[in-house]
């Protein structure tokens, strides 16, 4: 199960408007599938919080492709994304998540294909911003260790 965190920074003077159509847009996509856990404003910033789930990432790109395909968002993406000055999208593993009233834990597994591996294209009139965020290929333990290592190596040199 994957989870998409989508944050979007809302012109000020549109956030009611925002909230109006994204109303509808959690229902056409909850009626497509997609599972829409959360969605919550931050005032200070202006900014739009929300979270949908997927099965896995391949469910993720089908019904993402449905939803983005349909007419209902042809005839609605220009005033949505006119209220948008940014936005960016995380990609979760989900390891807890709600079924009724109860808390489950999902086994943890870094198996499959990677949470939003089939990349996301911005919309037409977008591109994607200058930043980037960057991650070690090897795990973290291993690129620690070798940070360390170097680190010592570094301090022996600049002895006298």
């Amino acid at each position: 199960m994957i989870t998409e965190l989508r944050r979007y920074r809302i012109r000020r003077d549109g956030m009611s408007s925002w909230l109006a159509f994204f109303a509808e847009a959690a229902r056409r996509n909850e009626a497509g599938g997609a599972r829409v856990e959360y969605a919550g404003v931050d005032r200070e910033t202006s900014t739009f919080i929300w979270l949908r789930t997927y099965a896995d990432e391949a469910d993720r790109a089908s019904r993402k492709a449905d939803f983005y395909g349909s007419d209902w968002w042809a005839e609605h993406e220009a005033g949505a994304m006119g209220h948008v000055l940014e936005y960016e999208v995380t990609f979760l593993d989900a390891v807890i998540h709600r079924e009724g009233g109860t808390l489950a834990v999902l086994p943890w597994t870094i198996e499959g294909e990677r949470p939003g591996s089939r990349a996301d294209g911005p919309p037409d009139g977008w591109t994607a911003s200058t930043r980037r965020t960057f991650v070690p290929v090897e795990p973290p333990e291993v690129v620690a260790r070798a940070g360390r290592r170097r680190f010592r190596s570094f301090l022996r040199r600049c002895r006298p």
